[in-house]
């Protein structure tokens, strides 16, 4: 069963209240005294306070921000300069700056410096980007900095205008709903918000203290899937009633995409365009010349969306479309193929990934296909980039681990993963009186990129040198050729290591994690190194045979040595087939790298007798 992501829900007509924010410029001497954050010892810089005002309507935000920071170190000056950007062609996306100020205590006394016009930037990032930048006068460690700004903008706010969450710990951070329009729905995705309101549907004020920076994240894809926030979004009674903004059921949202989807391939004859196209030797072949022909003849926009319109008068017109486009022309022509595909809704892993439990739009962002292939394998295609030669490997930032598909069936959600990348290295060791040589064959597919994993060796010497051979393509394997050698080495033994110590060490979490871990990309790594015994050494392993299995074999280590006569062989493979593990999998998991970092130990040794 997929599990679902902890998220409260609550649904209700905003009213208005109206509290107090902190004074300006009024600092207290516990602020004035700390010099580091007990909850993030560290920090170089802290946000003391931070107040949030917001105003909701149907078509975007406004936003009044009081924001209030402490210097904690030299480090910490890049936090002593803001930035806000806008659309400066559209009058109704704005950033209005108040105030801002620094204050420092000189002994004992307030000195306050007010920002200057010189300190106030506004230049052009691109045609119609403008940005607005404030440098703040007279900052040392110790500094503590404060500014008030107002933020409009012309948007759909299915996503949070305030994140309580941010790149220093706050010691303090308060957002009230000042007024709204209709009615919304408030998502808390994260767990300190949605434990603390939990059961008070009719707050209109939201507070929380001693968060962590989001600095503390690793091993996820999209931190906004983590930091603390509130998500609103538009219910149905919003006056746009019947669009995707006002959607709150996954069978309602998928009904509205499928609905579309029908009126943009009306009067269109796919058998017209699905008889330029080639039939290969058998499905996957047949895919990759349909993707060849979408290559050849139309051009991407670069826009990921999930609708269209009528693709006869726009898309096949100019020949140019978006991701849905794309998609939705791929798949009429597949299935005058006869080759049985879905579509179905993703979001990038930039964006955070899909909440099981509630169509939050902001997820929401583009069409993939769904492409079941002669093995029974499936594939996953985004028509727009993915490429004819490479149909197994779509871009990792595609992959959320799940899409919902768009067919009518029980369960709509897929689960899915990139394709298995492999990684394997045979090597040839030789000894000799004043070196060590060692042969390489590399080679490699996926996503692997053969520049990351030069530097693998068992050989651990301190002069090494390395020149790299041929380079050649074999079907979808890339292989590369290196040769290593170490010059006046130990003359009594040689040791070899473990080559994946720095995969593990980078594959760790911490054990008191509290938040899901997600892995790049699945691979099967194996090295193996034949090693000659010369005349006069003898190799010395001690229990040196592991395998290691975890997660129904979606995780496994093995190590083993094999001897023949005056040859050892030996191997090294590890295997990662699984990459979401949420917070009740992570002891497993941790389980697993700590047993495997236990073998390291284990070394093998060639002596002279």
């Amino acid at each position: 069963m997929i599990k679902k992501i902890l998220k409260i829900l609550l649904i209700f007509s905003f009213g208005i209240i109206y509290s107090q924010d902190f004074e300006w410029g009024k600092v207290s001497q516990e602020e004035i005294d700390l010099k580091s954050v007990s909850f993030e010892p560290g920090a170089d810089a802290v946000t003391l306070k931070e107040y949030g005002e917001l105003k909701i309507d149907y078509v975007g935000y406004e936003l009044e921000e009081h924001i209030r920071m402490k210097i904690l170190s030299s480090n910490g000056f890049p936090f002593a300069q803001k930035k806000w950007s806008y659309n400066s062609k559209n009058r109704f996306d704005k950033v209005i700056f108040r105030e801002a100020q620094t204050i420092n205590i000189v002994e004992g006394k307030t000195v306050i410096t007010p920002i200057d016009k010189k300190d106030i930037l506004v230049y052009n990032k691109s045609n119609d980007v403008e940005e607005l930048a404030i440098a703040f006068p007279n900052v040392n460690v110790g500094s503590i900095i404060e500014y008030k700004v107002k933020i409009i903008r012309p948007y759909n706010i299915y996503y949070s205008a305030w994140n309580f969450q941010n790149a220093i710990p706050t010691i303090f951070s308060k957002l009230k709903l000042k007024s709204a329009s209709g009615t919304y729905n408030l998502i808390f995705p994260t767990p300190m918000l949605a434990k603390k309101y939990r059961n008070k549907s009719k707050e209109r004020e939201w507070e929380i203290s001693n968060i962590p920076s989001y600095n503390k994240y690793h091993h996820i894809y999209s931190i906004s899937d983590n930091i603390e926030r509130i998500i609103f979004q538009y219910t149905s009674a919003k006056n746009f009633s019947g669009t995707y903004y006002s959607e709150n059921t996954w069978e309602g949202f998928r009904k509205l995409i499928n609905s579309k989807k029908e009126k943009s391939i009306e009067d269109l004859d796919f058998k017209e365009f699905a008889n330029k196209i080639p039939n290969g030797i058998n499905k996957l072949e047949t895919v990759k010349n349909c993707l060849k022909f979408l290559r050849d003849n139309y051009k991407w926009d670069e826009y990921y969306a999930t609708d269209t319109d009528r693709l006869k008068s726009n898309f096949l017109r100019i020949k140019k479309g978006n991701s849905a486009d794309f998609n939705i022309f791929l798949q009429g022509i597949l299935k005058e193929k006869k080759i049985n595909s879905q579509l179905a809704v993703n979001s990038l892993r930039s964006n955070g990934r899909i909440v099981v439990g509630y169509p939050i739009l902001s997820k929401l962002q583009t069409l993939v296909t769904i492409v079941s292939i002669d093995n029974l394998e499936k594939l996953m295609l985004d028509a727009a980039i993915s490429k004819p030669e490479d149909v197994h490997y779509l871009s990792k930032n595609y992959f959320n681990h799940l899409v919902y598909g768009l067919d009518n069936i029980d369960n709509n959600f897929i689960e899915v993963s990139p394709t298995l990348s492999e990684y394997v290295s045979q090597q040839e060791l030789e000894i000799k009186t004043d070196s060590l040589n060692l042969k390489i064959r590399d080679q490699y597919n996926g996503y692997f990129e053969l520049s990351d994993y030069n530097s693998q060796s068992a050989i651990k010497e301190p002069v090494i040198n390395i020149k790299q051979g041929d380079k050649k393509e074999v079907d979808e394997w890339k292989i590369n050729y290196r040769h290593i050698s170490v010059e006046k080495p130990n003359e009594t033994f040689v040791t070899l290591e473990n080559p994946f110590t720095d995969i593990i060490k980078n594959l760790s979490v911490e054990k008191e994690r509290d938040y899901p871990i997600e892995l790049d990309f699945p691979f099967l790594k194996t090295i193996q190194m034949k090693v000659k015994i010369p005349e006069g050494y003898k190799i010395e392993t001690n229990n040196f045979q592991e395998k290691i299995s975890s997660f129904n074999g979606n995780l496994q280590y093995v190590q083993e040595i094999q001897e023949k006569g005056e040859e050892s062989t030996i191997t090294w493979s590890l295997l990662i087939n699984k990459l979401i593990f949420d917070t009740s999998e992570i002891p497993e998991y941790n389980n697993f790298i700590n047993d495997v970092s236990n073998t390291f130990s284990k070394i093998i040794a060639l002596k002279k007798k």
